[in-house]
């Protein structure tokens, strides 16, 4: 049996190597990207997911889709994979890189002895730029965590009502651990469009961080348990 030939043949750079193509399958498309102050391609909703969760994770430095090529031989001929995201850190979170291939379930198991020989070829190349080769599903993107991103994209700044914001804030403050329930009885008795602007203020606040919430594991809702962040940014006016 011939050995297997693995080549990393591009240098990494901001072109992504895989032309982009509508199929009857797969949904593809861009979305913009504040962590790398770009645009960012993805070829099925699965990517566009993963995208999303990169963009909102404390942890992610930047990152790059179809970020290199890779040659390998199988089944007689050279052959090129391009896998899907090269994803960096931030120092302080002592991750290495990873490069990251998005595959649904069904099709893992449909293709795998296809390939099986181009996830080996790329976890040679990532040990070889110690990096982490890792392989994702629907089963670790759509999450609890993907649901509250998208929920909380709705709430943005420029909607944002100062004075039911610091209320907010004051009120978390002397309730300590509280919900949006209890919250929202504190101003039971305010007129409906204040209540209205006050609980956009709260999820915009657990958002931004100010309000700190288990947004990984649990999804959001009115029970959920909510408090003031150590690292909160907004400072009432005295």
């Amino acid at each position: 049996m011939r050995r297997q030939n693995v080549k990393f043949i591009e240098e990494l750079d901001p072109v992504r190597k895989r032309r982009i193509q509508n199929t009857t399958r797969s949904l593809s498309g861009i979305i913009p990207s504040a962590k790398n102050e770009e645009e960012v391609w993805f070829e099925s909703a699965l990517e566009r997911d993963f995208a999303l969760i990169l963009e909102s994770h404390p942890d992610v430095s930047h990152y790059q889709e179809q970020p290199i090529s890779i040659e390998y031989y199988y089944n007689g001929k050279n052959r090129i994979y391009t896998p899907d995201f090269l994803v960096f850190f931030n120092e302080g979170s002592n991750l290495k890189p990873w490069l990251c291939e998005i595959k649904y379930r069904s099709e893992l198991r449909e293709k795998f002895s296809k390939l099986k020989p181009r996830f080996h070829a790329a976890k040679i190349t990532a040990d070889k730029e110690k990096w982490e080769f890792k392989i994702f599903t629907e089963h670790y993107i759509r999450t609890a965590y993907l649901h509250n991103i998208n929920f909380l994209s709705r709430y943005n700044y420029n909607e944002l009502d100062g004075a039911c914001y610091e209320l907010v804030i004051r009120t978390l403050s002397d309730l300590g651990h509280s919900s949006p329930k209890e919250f929202m009885l504190t101003v039971q008795d305010a007129h409906f469009n204040l209540k209205g602007r006050c609980l956009y203020a709260l999820w915009y606040g657990i958002k931004n961080g100010d309000i700190g919430c288990d947004i990984v594991t649990e999804k959001l809702n009115m029970n959920s348990e909510i408090w003031l962040s150590e690292k909160l940014n907004f400072k009432p006016i005295d």
